[in-house]
């Protein structure tokens, strides 16, 4: 990355597609987290939530001019954001439905109840699903030069992100649905 900006070996337009491959990925992460939390009640991030919607805005900028100069970097801080539009978005229809302040008070009584170790329990799954698949990829990839078994990872991958997403899809419609038998005048 350094050695591209002293010996200028990148062409001026791969800087225009880094900042639109960073920017579009950080608009998903935003947009996504405006739509969820305009009042910044659910974002987990405490300085972002102490920045406001106007820091948050400014401290894209840094990050746009680095993405600018690498494209990996680009790429990394692209993937990274669709993870956060992606955690942002699951369960947004609950939030909207039940709106930002009443889902916050609905947490607090239901957090006050239960045990803490039963908290971090149902909240680790990010770490099976990234971090160890990650982790996996790089030892497959780096210290046993082993590309089948990346293969089964990804595709492992893929198969969780579709059929989990049907799932839940198929369970939920199946709820409204069943209320929808129950009070038809109720639904819509």
């Amino acid at each position: 990355m350094i050695l591209q900006l002293i010996f200028h070996s990148t062409e001026w337009y791969q800087y225009l597609i880094n900042a639109f491959i960073v920017i579009l990925g950080r608009s998903l992460d935003i947009l996504s987290t405006r739509y969820v939390t305009k009042e910044l009640k659910l974002e987990t991030n405490k300085i972002a939530r102490k920045l406001g919607w106007k820091g948050i805005v400014i401290i894209q900028v840094p990050l746009i001019i680095l993405g600018c100069l690498d494209f990996y970097f680009a790429f990394f801080i692209f993937f990274w954001s669709l993870f956060l539009f992606a955690n942002n978005i699951e369960g947004s229809w609950y939030v909207k439905q039940v709106g930002e302040e009443k889902y916050q008070e609905e947490l607090k009584v239901h957090i006050k109840k239960s045990k803490s170790w039963k908290i971090i329990f149902g909240e680790i799954s990010s770490i099976f699903t990234f971090t160890l698949s990650g982790i996996l990829i790089l030892l497959f990839l780096f210290i046993f030069n082993d590309l089948i078994a990346i293969l089964f990872i990804c595709l492992a991958l893929i198969c969780q992100g579709g059929l989990s997403t049907y799932r839940s899809i198929q369970y939920l419609i199946h709820l409204k649905k069943e209320e929808a038998i129950k009070n038809p005048s109720k639904t819509s």
